[in-house]
């Protein structure tokens, strides 16, 4: 293995090195901004390539210890695919970047998507496809969004789990809630029961597993006595299904959990034993707009094993780069169901929608020409 570093004044300089001098079938380990001799802002590039020799085509490579520390962690691995991957993209995307470079507009919503929130990989990857529909005109601002909007639609999915759910048969349906701490579970959850009780008159039924936080189960009894709709208290798979069991009557129970640290993957795996093979449960995983994009990406990695079925966006209101929940969205495909954009209840838990989405984006009208 062959590993090179490249200093140019751009990135498609530094590119063009890396395929000059190591080929096609290069690796891109990584980059960043640098300064020449002169002060002036460079692109930095570590590359390398498999140069094998006789007899050697199918051996494993030889990693020195120094140069590459063990990834246990499967969300490093990830990261580190993810810089890969970028790169490789740029590299093999030779044609879409000097459009970019040369297109006022082109560039203009490179810029903007990125300021939004969303990543270079992904918004890199979404122009890619953009440029395909306009392969021999220069697309106006307008075609643009249009575009976008239509990668939008086509790329995240959407689902309303408690669609229909007045119609639903014999026995209540459990939707569970889980998520980090902080992310505002329980006011989600009090939303959800405000619309359905209100506005739908579905008759629901509320459970606790969240007896750690004493605010929380205070939260929540108040939310049930106001709605007037029964609340149980559970701490173990047993208590919860018997709960579920004098909740029967209601075709809806929802059910709030403790917020789990994610790094602690026991605590994680005793949530999941809590609802290991029982049927009739769907899970949202709600999760914060203003969390970093590598907190979410841990949160989910972390939260696989309990498989959750859609997500849910809080904060939305709160962070000026509302288009990171859509870094997640393409990351690891699961849908959205709803999104969070105030402390009203229940007025600020609206229905994801591609709208609503592209929205974020371009509040106001902005980017437009």
């Amino acid at each position: 293995m062959q590993v090179k570093t490249f200093i140019a004044p751009t990135m498609q300089q530094a590119l063009e090195m890396v395929r000059k001098h190591l080929g096609s079938d290069a690796i891109l380990l990584g980059n960043r901004k640098v300064k020449d001799t002169d002060g002036k802002p460079c692109i930095e590039i570590t590359a390398a390539v498999d140069r094998a020799g006789p007899g050697k085509a199918n051996a494993a490579p030889q990693w020195k210890e120094e140069a590459m520390a063990p990834l246990p962690d499967p969300v490093l691995q990830e990261q580190l695919e993810d810089i890969r991957g970028l790169l490789t993209l740029l590299l093999t995307g030779k044609d879409t970047f000097v459009r970019l470079q040369s297109h006022n507009a082109l560039a203009e919503l490179f810029q903007h998507l990125l300021l939004r929130g969303l990543s270079e990989k992904t918004a890199f990857t979404l122009l890619q496809n953009i440029f395909s529909r306009f392969s021999h005109e220069a697309p106006s601002k307008s075609q643009l969004l249009d575009a976008f909007s239509c990668q939008i639609a086509d790329r995240v999915r959407i689902v309303d789990p408690l669609a229909g759910v007045e119609d639903e048969g014999q026995g209540s349906k459990m939707y569970v809630f889980l998520g980090p701490t902080g992310v505002g579970k329980t006011t989600t959850l009090a939303k959800v029961a405000a619309y359905l009780k209100v506005k739908r008159k579905v008759s629901i039924g509320l459970v606790s597993l969240d007896t750690y936080r004493i605010g929380a189960l205070d939260q929540l009894k108040t939310y049930a006595d106001i709605l007037d709709v029964p609340l149980k208290v559970a701490q173990t798979r047993w208590e919860l299904v018997s709960a579920r069991e004098a909740l029967k009557e209601n075709p809806v129970v929802l059910v709030d959990t403790t917020g789990r640290n994610y790094l602690n993957s026991r605590a994680i795996e005793d949530l999941g034993d809590i609802f290991r093979d029982l049927d009739g449960v769907y899970s949202f995983l709600v999760l914060s707009a203003t969390a970093k994009d590598e907190d979410v990406r841990h949160v989910m990695q972390r939260f696989r094993p309990l498989a959750p079925q859609s997500l849910i966006f809080t904060k939305i209101d709160e962070t000026l780069t509302p288009g990171t929940i859509v870094n997640p969205l393409l990351r690891f495909s699961l849908p959205v169901s709803y999104l969070g954009v105030g402390q009203r209840v229940p007025e600020d838990l609206v229905r994801a929608t591609h709208e609503r989405i592209v929205g974020f984006f371009f509040p106001r009208g902005q980017w437009r020409g």
